[in-house]
Formats: structure tokens, sequence, C-alpha cells
């Protein structure tokens, strides 16, 4: 019945997570968003006789100032700065926005003063066919160009005060699920052949703060039924109870536990809600605030949705070009599994399958459920990682 409960749970809280509501009207002081969902032109003025300030790409994120009398315009600010009216339609809002509650305004920008802040990082996604082989390992292999990579990373993290003995969660169901590492904390599981990775348990097996036994069993901010590589970076889905306000659930993890490393997954809802472009774009933000807090990301591929299976594979296509380009651990979790009954998932083809018993009891049989490889693969990529990058 809890097994049950839990995947009901995961799909309700998924479909409430990903769709954008706009009819709620956002609440006093509280900030509105609004993401690109194509290539946008900004605008000096509320239409298309107005000059392009710049062109955005998909997925970049900007603060909603104000709109037009018929909410067919809205006034947009960058993080840097940058200012510029973008047509509705071309955006997603954040949840807690209701337009016609928003200030109106007809200001006319001068574009000589807002074209001089520099626009949002304009990178290309990859363009990748969603028919080729994912081609990449298991567990990462660690080049001599992502370890120096990754130990500067690590070097800048210990500057921050971040813990050289702590992992994040980072993703959706599949990761906030009570099998997922949690027993290794318990002292609930069961290694069998890959007694070696008892260092590792231990390595890990340290408080990040005094509230969480280890990272193993921590409860992760950024890791919810529901969540996506977008909800992730939107400041409406972090916990009040732990997180500033403002703040993004991402951050307030890396905040509250340090860690030098985080165990990031996503793709099996997102190619459901998103283009993979978007999703690029958005993967790419995790990384991007990753590296900055001196955080190791450690990137997988997930388990290709029987759904879609072409947009599967140009997602999970991104994911390794991402890897790539960023020089950063990346485990292949869905080569791993495509081979198990139902390719590692659940009848729904979206939760990972669940053994009988303990996913961390690493027996043949159980390894032919989708939670215990990817246990173990995580298991082995932390010990990779430790021995080659943390060491």
């Amino acid at each position: 019945m809890l097994r049950k409960l839990l995947l009901i749970g995961c799909v309700l809280l998924f479909m409430a997570a990903a769709l954008p509501v706009t009819n709620a009207t956002a609440q006093e002081g509280e900030i509105a968003y609004a993401w690109t969902e194509t290539a946008t032109n900004l605008r000096t003025g509320p239409g298309t006789n107005y000059e392009v300030i710049t062109t955005l790409e998909i997925g970049v994120q900007l603060q909603i100032e104000a709109r037009n009398a018929d909410t067919s315009w809205i006034l947009l600010k960058g993080e840097n700065g940058l200012r510029g009216w973008g047509r509705t339609r071309l955006f997603r809002l954040s949840e807690n926005v209701q337009l016609r509650m928003i200030a109106q305004s007809d200001e006319i920008l001068n574009r000589a003063e807002v074209a001089a802040a520099a626009p949002p990082d304009a990178v290309r996604p990859p363009n990748v066919s969603g028919t080729a082989p994912l081609n990449a390992p298991f567990v990462p292999q660690i080049s001599g160009s992502v370890r120096a990579a990754m130990r500067a990373v690590v070097a800048k993290g210990q500057a921050m005060g971040n813990n050289i003995r702590v992992f994040s969660k980072v993703g959706d169901c599949m990761t906030d699920h009570p099998q997922f590492l949690n027993p290794f904390a318990w002292g609930q599981y069961n290694l069998g052949e890959y007694g070696y990775l008892q260092a590792t348990i231990d390595y890990f097996n340290v408080k990040p703060r005094d509230d969480v036994g280890s990272s193993w069993d921590a409860g992760s901010k950024a890791a919810h039924n529901g969540f996506n590589s977008s909800a992730v970076r939107e400041t409406q889905w972090a916990d009040p109870a732990m997180c500033n306000p403002d703040e993004r659930p991402l951050a307030c993890e890396y905040r509250l536990n340090k860690p030098a490393v985080a165990v990031i997954m996503f793709g099996i809802a997102d190619v459901l809600v998103m283009t993979p472009q978007q999703f690029y774009r958005f993967m790419r933000n995790i990384v991007d605030d990753s590296l900055a807090a001196g955080v190791v990301p450690l990137l997988s591929t997930f388990p290709e949705n029987p759904s879609v299976p072409q947009l599967s594979r140009q997602v999970n296509q991104m994911v390794l070009a991402l890897a790539r380009e960023k020089n950063v651990p990346i485990m292949n979790f869905a080569d791993a599994v495509k081979n198990l009954p139902n390719g590692g998932l659940e009848s729904d083809g979206i939760h990972l399958s669940l053994p009988p018993g303990s996913a961390t009891d690493f027996t043949p049989e159980n390894l032919k459920y989708g939670m215990t490889v990817r246990n173990l693969l995580v298991l082995q990529s932390l010990d990779v990682i430790w021995r080659q990058i943390l060491n």
C-alpha cells in the first residue's frame, strides 16, 4: 500500500509542479517570474513596432515588472539589469501570477541605455538526433581534464566552507524516495560482491548539519516529488520553513548542507512538459549554479520514457553533451537499465521499479530492478569521485 501511495503521490505532485498555473493572485511583495518558451525578442515598448533590444534563448528566467493595458505584453527585468518588453504568449509564467494584478505601465525604454546591459548567456543547445546510441560508460570515467576542472571546483568550495565529505541529492520522485540511498545510513544494506564500496559509505556517513544524520538519508531541499529541471530553480517551490525569502530550492540546499558533490538527475518527467532545448537550458543553469557554489555536479542520464522514446533519447544526448561541455562527471544510468524488465521502470513508464525487499540489497535478483541498479551505480560513481577528485 505504501508503495502504491508513493507512486500516486509522485504523479500528482509532478503534475502540480510541471504545469504553469496563471490564475492565482500573487501575494503582496512576491516576485513574479517568466521564462522564455522560444527564442524571444525584448523590445523598447509593448509592440512589434518598437526597437529590438536583444534576442533571448529558450529557458531564460526574468522578473515581471509590469504589463500593458490588455496584458498582451509584459515588462521584464533580467538578473544582470537587462530590461525590455516581451510578448506575453511567448513566456511561461510562474504559478503565482495573475497578470491583471500586476502594475500597468506605458514606459518606453531608451534602447541605448538598456542595451548596455549584457544579455543572458546565449548558448545554443547541441543539435542531437534522438536516434544515436548514448555511448558512455555506466560509471564516470575521470579524464585528466575532468579531474583538473573538478579539483579546482572542490578547492573553491572548500574556501566557501563546503564539506568535502558531504553530497546532496537533486532531482524528482526518483530521487525523493525512501529507497534511494537512505538505507545506507540506516545499516539496511547488503553489498554482496561489492564489499569494496563500504569505504565509500563510511566516507560520506557524516552529518551535514546538526539535525541531519548523513548525506545518505538527508532530506534534500532540491529533490521532491514533482520537481523538474525548471522547478528546482524556481523560488515558489522552495521550502518556506528552511529557505530564505526568494531563495531557489537548489541554492537553499547548497547553503544548508554545504556539499562537495551533488547527485543530479532529471528527465523522465521533463520530456512530457518541455522541449529538449528548454531542458538543456535548465540543466545548464543547474550545472552553472553548482559550479559557482563550489559543488561537483554528478550528472546522470535517465531511463528513457517508453511513451516518447526519441524525445527521451534527444534529452539524454543533451545530458551527455552538457557533461562534455562543462567537464563534469556523468553516469550513464539509461544504458545500465535499458535491458532490465520494462527498462527498469514500473508499468506506468515513469517510476523506477522496486524489488520486493530492499533496493540496497545487491543480490543478482534485486539487480533486475531500476532502483537497485541506481543505488549501486550512484555508490560506485561516488566512490570514483571520492578517490579521483576529492582525495
